[in-house]
This record gives structure tokens, C-alpha cells and sequence, in this order.
């Protein structure tokens, strides 16, 4: 793990910690959906801070996440905690909504003596004291106060903070990454058949640019656009949902299957184009779970059996049939 490598030149890596660099982007692919190039930006991020060809003393990688709610972006930060840090409990997610007003970066890095607070620390140093080895989400960037970004022109910088009581936080074992709503709407106006034009991209980067100062944009490791989802890979993230839930379901030794037009109905009754795939959990756990938990309790399933959902005539909802492991034998 990266706990283990920070700090070691890649020559003494061992071989497993190197095959782990090197497939960092396709452990990333097997959870992100649809987002191909943004995974393949920040995994080669990370395998050049590892080599040290990247500047040493930073943070391992920083990263503005640009994209419409629902596309990834959140996602793709809990598997880098997960495959770089070995759980998605690594991931530390401030909501910079929170942080406006003359009093945010107090807040942050803590109050110096003799103020009130001064006891309590900054919210983002202690944290990253306590959990120095993190991936360190900004969600919402655009909205924190601008005295705010002066913090972060520093950690990007020196990789480290001088906290309200005078010590060095070190962020050096740590990624950074802000996530931004800005210029989604010319994404969200796509079709999300086609990747994202040059055009949209430099129409969306203009607002970056606006809002943004130089200074801060200049050091990040790279700045990345999340693309709309397409009705596939939509399908593919109701895949993987459901994938979840019959793990879980399998741990009361009952089967579950589930019909291709099952999942079209789950996509189409879910979907947002406002709020892409994040619906989609939502209504699964409303829907199917509930439905399932209840077939549990009244024991309509038991072990052996096998559950089927198939989608309703109509097509706007599901139906459930339970085939007894007996009846699967004839």
C-alpha cells in the first residue's frame, strides 16, 4: 500500500507494490463507469509521483474533478482511498459549502491562541494528522470562500500546513482532489452519445478559468472532465448495483437473478438527467431491497432458493417469483 511506498524510491518497491502501481487504472475501470480517460489521467498522476519524476515534497497527486452530480466523480475518489490506501474509510470529504465567510480558513486549520476554538484544532489538519496516509475530497469547490484557496496554494506547493498552534501538518502521503460543478450545464446538454467536443471543453474550461485563479490551476497534477453516461453505461452501473445486492442476499444461501428488461425498468423508473446515476442506488435500496427483505421476514424465500425479478408488463415496475430448490430439481 501507498502508506508502505511513500517515500521509497520505486527501485526498492517490492514486485507486488510495483504490479500495484502499474494496474492501479485497471482497478479503477472495474468500479468507475464510463469514465475512461479521467481514471487514466489520475492513475498516470500517480504512477509519475511514485517514479519521482513528478516534484518531490508534494502531495502524491492533486486534482480538479469537473462534471454534472452523478458522473463519477465522488466514485472515483472512494477507489483511489480503497486501492491505494486499503479501505474507503481513507477517504477525508470536506463540503466547501460550509466554508464561507471570513471564519473558514480558522475553521480549517485552527484557531491561534487565545481565540476561541483554539482548543478544538483545524477541522482539516487534525485530520490529516490523525490520517496522514488519505485522499482528501474538497466537494463543491467553487463555492468555499476565496481566502480559502491561499490554503491550498500551500499544500499544493510545500506539502504541508502550519496549523492555528504553530505545527507543521505534513500532506505530503496524501491526494488532494476538488470536485467542481462549473460549466456542467454544457455537459448535461449533450446527448452523452459522443465523448465531450473540443469545443464544450474549452467552453467549460472558460468558466474554470474565471472562477479559478492561474496560480491554483497551475498546480494541480491535472485538471479532469467526467463525460455524461450513456444509457449503457448506466446500464452497466444498475449491473454493478445489483451485483451488490445478491452478494448480499447469497449470504442467506438464497440465489438471485435478474432480466435484462428487470434492469432496463430500474434505469428508466431511476434515471435523472439532473442527477445522473446517483438515483439509481437510491431506488434499488427503496425498491428491490425492501422487497427482497420483506420476502425474508414473511419466509416466502429460504435457503436454496432462488429469486427471480422480472419487469412487469407495463414495464414501469417488477415482479418476483421464488423457485424452491425442489422445483429447480424436476
Amino acid at each position: 500500500v501507498v502508506s508502505r511506498w511513500t517515500g521509497i524510491p520505486v527501485t526498492v518497491l517490492n514486485q507486488e507494490e510495483k504490479d500495484k502501481l502499474i494496474c492501479l487504472a485497471d482497478r479503477l475501470h472495474e468500479r468507475v463507469v464510463g469514465q475512461d480517460e479521467a481514471v487514466n489521467l489520475v492513475a498516470e498522476a500517480v504512477l509519475r509521483s511514485r517514479a519521482g519524476l513528478d516534484h518531490p515534497g508534494q502531495p502524491i497527486g492533486s486534482f480538479l474533478f469537473l462534471g454534472s452530480t452523478g458522473v463519477g466523480k465522488t466514485e472515483l475518489a472512494k477507489a483511489l482511498a480503497e486501492q491505494l490506501f486499503d479501505s474507503e474509510k481513507m477517504l477525508v470529504r470536506f463540503d466547501m459549502s460550509e466554508y464561507v465567510g471570513s471564519s473558514s480558513v480558522l475553521r480549517l486549520v485552527g484557531a491561534p491562541p487565545s481565540y476561541r476554538g483554539y482548543e478544538d484544532g483545524g477541522q482539516l489538519t487534525e485530520k490529516v494528522r490523525r490520517n496522514p496516509y488519505s485522499v482528501i475530497l474538497f466537494d463543491e469547490v467553487e463555492k468555499a470562500d476565496p481566502s480559502v484557496f491561499n490554503i491550498f496554494l500551500q499544500i499544493l506547493d510545500d506539502g504541508r500546513l502550519t496549523d492555528g498552534r504553530g505545527q507543521t501538518v505534513d500532506f505530503k502521503n496524501t491526494i488532494i482532489i476538488m470536485t467542481s460543478n462549473l460549466g456542467s450545464d454544457y455537459l448535461i446538454s449533450k446527448t452523452a452519445r459522443e465523448n465531450t467536443t473540443e469545443s464544450t471543453r474549452d467552453l467549460l474550461m472558460e468558466q474554470v478559468c474565471k472562477h479559478f485563479k492561474p496560480e491554483l490551476l497551475n498546480r494541480l497534477s491535472e485538471i479532469v472532465i467526467f463525460e455524461p453516461l450513456s444509457h449503457d453505461k448506466l446500464k452497466e452501473i444498475t449491473k454493478i448495483q445489483m451485483k451488490s445486492i445478491m452478494a448480499r442476499v447469497a449470504t442467506k444461501g438464497i440465489s438471485l437473478s435478474i432480466s435484462d428488461a428487470a434492469l432496463d425498468t430500474i434505469l428508466s423508473e431511476s434515471y435523472s438527467p439532473t442527477y445522473g446515476a446517483r438515483p439509481i442506488r437510491r431506488w434499488m435500496q427503496k425498491n428491490v431491497m425492501t422487497t427482497l427483505s420483506k420476502m425474508l421476514v414473511k419466509g416466502q424465500a429460504s435457503e436454496g432458493s432462488t429469486i427471480c425479478i422480472e419487469a412487469t408488463d407495463d414495464k414501469k415496475g417488477l415482479e418476483y417469483e421464488v423457485v424452491k430448490k425442489e422445483a429447480s430439481l424436476h
